[in-house]
């Protein structure tokens, strides 16, 4: 049970109030009755202002817990884990005919952990429309070109690597470093935006899953 007050899901049952489970919080200490459905306004805000912080400003969970919000470092890193959960993905529009493909290096704790993004931008609106995150290999890829392969009319442009040939179906695929700039474009603006993708930086991710929320909060905040 998460906290309505700190966000963290280390609640334990005390009790009942009026018929209704009420739970205690083992990090902040508050009480709360299950399914009142309330949210303190203050704790909204404080979510969303780390979400925003922790995805453009390369801060770190203990930063923003010991500097800004006086908390744990847990509770921050449930807002943003709670933040990506919920944020919006792209919708894959039928009508796209060209797409580019691309990856950002990544890593996680130390460059020789390497993570991976996959990424498709529609050629003509020059936007995100996927993205994966794994390895640098074929099966990483295949899973970014299965969110788009019903598209059956569409064109793919990509840099020479041989992977991406492996995958596609030749008589759709365009090959060409200097086809490739919409995305190299799009590339450049999600590591000016999103502060861990910088490519000098102290801030860096340490959990597998977080490149990826990374990206959805970027994404529902429409820099992308």
């Amino acid at each position: 049970m998460f906290c309505r007050y700190c966000g963290l899901d280390s609640s334990y049952k005390n009790g009942f109030v009026k018929g209704k489970q009420r739970y205690k919080c083992k990090n902040c200490g508050k009480t709360f009755q299950e399914k009142d459905g309330r949210t303190k306004e203050s704790t909204l805000a404080k979510q969303a202002l780390a979400i925003a912080l922790y995805t453009m400003c390369r801060a770190s969970y203990n930063f923003l817990a010991k500097k800004i919000f006086k908390c744990s470092p847990t509770t921050i890193m449930n807002w943003i884990k709670k933040g990506a959960k919920t944020a919006k993905i792209p919708k894959i529009s039928d009508d796209i005919k060209e797409i580019e493909f691309d990856e950002m290096w990544h890593f996680l704790e130390r460059k020789e952990n390497q993570k991976w993004i996959f990424k498709a931008v529609d050629r003509v609106k020059k936007k995100t429309v996927a993205w994966v995150t794994g390895k640098h290999d074929v099966a990483t890829f295949k899973k970014l070109y299965d969110q788009v392969k019903h598209l059956k009319k569409c064109k793919y442009y990509t840099d020479g690597w041989s992977g991406l040939a492996k995958v596609l179906p030749k008589r759709h695929h365009v090959i060409g470093k200097e086809l490739v700039t919409t995305i190299e474009q799009n590339n450049s603006k999600t590591r000016h935006y999103l502060g861990r993708m910088i490519r000098r930086t102290k801030i860096v991710s340490k959990m597998n899953e977080m490149p990826n929320a990374s990206m959805k909060l970027l994404f529902s905040l429409s820099f992308d």
